[in-house]
């Protein structure tokens, strides 16, 4: 059996009460807003979804994965008003101003070599103290 110690997980432990933090979420579910150019096969942007987003305005690019759930509640793939009811009732301070979504692509040599850089920096400009992720 293969034995893997908490030093081989790339994790930071979170260092102070949710109530202190600011929060972005990032999502593979090719979530984007109405108005904005959906992501396309093999995409290799992101799309910045403003915190204040109405989330009946979000949509899913589908084909990859059932999209029909996230269709009918956004929350469901990018869980934006949970994330504003936990702000509302005190257990988080804040959410980032901006939340981050990507769609679908097989290109992971260029996704990891440039993209992830480049999302990463996005990220690290909105000072995240948590950054929530889900998938598609």
């Amino acid at each position: 059996m293969l034995e893997i110690s908490r030093s081989c997980i790339p994790y930071t432990p979170l260092r102070r009460d949710l109530k202190e933090c600011r929060i972005a979420l990032v999502s593979t579910s090719g979530a984007y807003v109405e108005g904005m150019e959906p992501f396309t096969d093999n995409d290799l942007s992101f799309r910045l979804i403003p915190a204040d987003t109405d989330t009946k305005k979000i949509r899913f690019v589908p084909g990859h994965f059932d999209t029909s759930k996230g269709a009918e509640d956004a929350n469901i793939m990018f869980p934006l008003d949970r994330l504003r009811e936990l702000v509302a009732r005190g257990e988080v301070r804040t959410l980032a101003d901006q939340h981050l979504s990507m769609g679908l692509t097989t290109e992971l040599r260029k996704l990891k070599e440039t993209v992830s850089w480049a999302i990463a920096e996005t990220l690290m400009k909105m000072r995240p103290d948590v950054v929530v992720l889900t998938g598609g």
